[in-house]
């Protein structure tokens, strides 16, 4: 058990992260649960309302690196609380939009946030163990990810059908608020070098430069696969049938399956990194391609759509642990690469996407998501310096 052998102080950072990590996902995607609503209010198409989704990842994939480093001699709780703060003034802002641009500034602004949150919370879980605990640490704090798909989405989803999409977004500000009193008394400050100033790669360590590169690589291409299609997952779902009454709930199995596959992959993430990851992207390849055409209908569907997620839930230890374990940089700013990486991803995904379903359709978006997630998978494969198949105990020692 991760908690076990910890102290108090410990085990209440931890959870903090959770929530934190919770919050900035369901903030971060919540708009897939609400495309549907959102388009209809401001009179767009579904591809167009995801453009919700790319601006908040515009701001990610731009700013992770650069704010980690311009902040790293910043108390680290301080830039926690003051990135909630931006959640709750990013939901707001959102909630209130009378168009649908400044819909996406409001988002924008969440971007920001979640370019600093996302890219020093697994440093800090590092940080707060000991390091032969790392890999279960990020998995654990990850689990807020996973949390956000089980109820943030479907919760939103579920809120905008009873109440309207702009409820949904207040629920979130309020949400996000609370949290920040929660981190403000339970969230212990760390000891440098989390205070520290990072360092960057450099020409002299071009093998831990690469290995980082190669993590970073996979990161954007599996990112990329995953959000081209799950961004518009709710249309997905009412492609193959399911009465849309039952959304809500289909989401809610879908994150749950999330969830079983974060379990496992912190089963494996620091004994081997290669079978973990692998694993993950096969789950992927079959959930999404058991989508194409309409073969499967209704509730079937989502068993598919579960699959996937299980299996993209489970690869984000592998690669955030991964980008730390490289030592190409500290692990603030690693963090923030496969942050930024994420969101590149993310950015593409929803982008593409919209562009595919508005112009091509289903028939054409489950190919394309199945073409990219099986060449993640293989440029994994290919790179055993980066994706290990064990791990020895130097390896582990140095991961955080």
């Amino acid at each position: 058990m991760l908690f076990r052998s910890l102290p108090g102080a410990s085990v209440a950072g931890l959870c903090a992260l959770f929530a934190s990590t919770f919050i900035a996902v369901t903030t971060e995607v919540a708009p897939v649960g609400l495309l549907i609503d959102v388009a209809h209010t401001f009179g767009i198409s579904e591809g167009h309302a995801g453009l919700a989704v790319s601006a908040y990842a515009l701001l990610v994939a731009l700013g992770a690196v650069p704010l980690t480093i311009i902040t790293a001699r910043m108390d680290r709780k301080l830039l926690m609380l003051l990135s909630l703060a931006a959640y709750v003034l990013s939901n707001l802002i959102s909630a209130m939009a009378p168009t649908f641009a400044l819909v996406c500034f409001g988002r924008a602004i969440g971007g920001a946030a979640h370019a600093l949150l996302m890219s020093i919370a697994a440093a800090y879980a590092a940080y707060l163990v000991p390091e032969k605990m790392t890999g279960r640490a990020i998995s654990f704090v990850w689990g807020g990810t996973s949390l956000g798909s089980v109820l943030g989405v479907p919760g939103a989803a579920a809120i905008g059908l009873s109440l309207g999409w702009r409820a949904a977004l207040y629920v979130m500000a309020g949400l996000a608020l609370l949290l920040t009193l929660f981190i403000a008394l339970y969230l212990p400050r760390v000891q440098a070098p989390v205070g520290g100033t990072p360092t960057l790669p450099s020409l002299r360590s071009r093998r831990a430069l690469h290995i980082l590169g190669v993590v970073v690589a996979v990161n954007i291409v599996l990112f990329f696969a995953h959000n081209l299609l799950y961004t518009y997952v709710s249309p997905l779902l009412l492609h193959h049938g399911l009465p849309e009454k039952y959304l809500s709930i289909a989401l809610v199995i879908t994150g749950g399956m999330s969830i079983v596959g974060l379990w496992c992959a912190g089963q494996v993430v620091d004994h081997k990194p290669s079978a973990g990851l692998v694993g993950g992207g096969l789950a992927m390849l079959l959930g999404m391609g058991l989508l194409y055409g309409q073969f499967l209908p209704g509730w079937p569907s989502v068993g598919a759509v579960g699959l996937w997620c299980a299996g993209y839930a489970g690869i984000i230890p592998f690669l955030m642990s991964g980008a730390i374990r490289a030592r190409a940089t500290s692990a603030d700013v690693a963090g923030a690469a496969i942050n930024g990486g994420s969101n590149v991803g993310i950015l593409l995904g929803s982008a593409v996407g919209g562009q595919l379903l508005t112009s091509c359709g289903f028939n054409v978006l489950v190919p394309a998501a199945v073409c990219i997630t099986l060449t993640g998978v293989v440029l994994a494969m290919c790179s055993p310096a980066a994706f290990p198949r064990t791990l020895h105990k130097e390896d582990t020692a140095h991961s955080g």
